[in-house]
């Protein structure tokens, strides 16, 4: 009997150890991990310059990279949208995201998959607030730039959890001088104020063309006066 319990300790032992090498060998990646490798893969290479706005956030960020540049000149972006992301992915990955640019200015755009995945508007501001935290920081002089949560056709269902949201997070941009709210719920939304049907794409969450005219030119508004003159000192 005892050569048996033995046996049978040796054995268990052996299994224990072969499933703790394996795991020590295969670690489960990072959320986001390949986009931030792209990225950095992207910044080294390319020389991307340093004291530029750093425009970050989930896809309504990553889809407007095509003509980002265009819509926000004369400014110098750097765009760096990542589909799926909230704000906790943006403080997970902040140093390869943000303090490798060391961006003069940031555009920001999270809470939409924040709140599409069950977070209420308080748990929102928290991160949106821990992110501030880590901005000033990295540097108390850089801006942020904070597009309001968008409405949209699919997340119809959230508008009263993406007002309150954006009012949380307007009201603490009002607090502090280095914060603007940039809301561009007013831009989308029709005469009835509900979302516009022609300017989001057939999921009815992300916008097309047309959606992204409106989009640019409530952000444009806001951010391109306020951030010429530091390109022009630049």
């Amino acid at each position: 009997m005892q050569k048996l319990k033995l046996v049978f300790l040796c054995v268990s032992s052996a299994l224990f150890l072969a499933a703790s090498s394996s795991f020590a060998e295969d670690p489960v990646e990072p959320p986001f991990q390949k986009d931030i490798d792209a990225f950095e893969k992207d910044r080294v290479e390319n020389e991307i310059p340093e004291g530029a706005v750093l425009c970050v956030g989930s896809s309504s960020m990553r889809m407007w990279g095509d003509r980002i540049e265009r819509d926000l000149a004369p400014l110098t972006v750097i765009p760096r949208g990542f589909g799926g992301s909230k704000f906790s992915d943006v403080l997970y990955h902040f140093d390869k995201l943000v303090t490798a640019y060391k961006p003069r200015a940031i555009l920001i755009y999270e809470g939409d998959n924040d709140l599409g995945s069950g977070m209420t508007p308080k748990e929102v501001l928290g991160d949106f607030m821990a992110f501030r935290k880590r901005v000033e920081e990295l540097d108390p002089d850089i801006r942020i730039y904070v597009i309001g949560v968008k409405p949209s056709i699919s997340r119809w269902h959230l508008k009263k959890r993406i007002a309150k949201t954006n009012r949380l997070i307007e009201a603490a941009c009002e607090k502090d001088e280095k914060l603007t709210f940039i809301d561009v719920a007013e831009f989308l939304l029709n005469d009835e104020g509900e979302p516009r049907e022609q300017i989001f794409l057939e999921d009815n969450l992300h916008l097309n063309t047309v959606g992204y005219h409106l989009w640019a030119a409530a952000i444009g508004l806001e951010i391109v006066p306020a951030e010429r003159k530091y390109e022009e000192v630049d």
